[in-house]
């Protein structure tokens, strides 16, 4: 039984839209990694150069859009961690859903499921619990 090429050019299509979201995916977590890692540094300048904020007045510059703000380190602090929050959650939302869309993909190549991509990190309770069995 011949397969007509309509058929192959709609699966095809249907391979080709599920690697392009696992592509953008994979980018917009990498994206969304370097500006938290970004923020990261910038916290951590802020906590250590207490010498540089003295002088200043404990005041920092902050873009916000297309401002530059001056305002006052514990309220910068602030606003990034609260970013660094909600740039967590964002990439972990983001893992999560390409879990299940590079089993899509795979399932739409008729290839086996990776093996070890539906593992989930142990809680504290639990971790907790595996060290008292080691006697740790």
């Amino acid at each position: 039984m011949a397969v007509s090429p309509e058929r192959i050019q709609q699966q095809l299509e249907e391979v080709e839209a599920a690697a392009e979201d696992v592509i953008s995916d994979r980018q917009e977590i990498v994206t969304l990694d370097r500006r938290r890692n970004t923020n990261r540094e910038a916290l951590r300048q802020l906590k250590t150069n207490k010498i540089a904020s003295q002088s200043t007045g404990n005041k920092s510059w902050i873009c916000v859009g297309n401002m530059f703000l001056k305002l006052p380190n514990t309220v910068v602090v602030d606003c990034i961690e609260k970013e660094q929050k909600q740039l967590d959650t964002e990439i972990n939302n983001l893992r999560n859903g390409l879990r299940s869309k590079v089993n899509h993909l795979n399932d739409l190549e008729a290839k086996q499921k990776t093996v070890g991509t539906n593992l989930k990190p142990l809680s504290q309770d639990e971790w907790k619990a595996v060290k008292q069995v080691l006697g740790r």
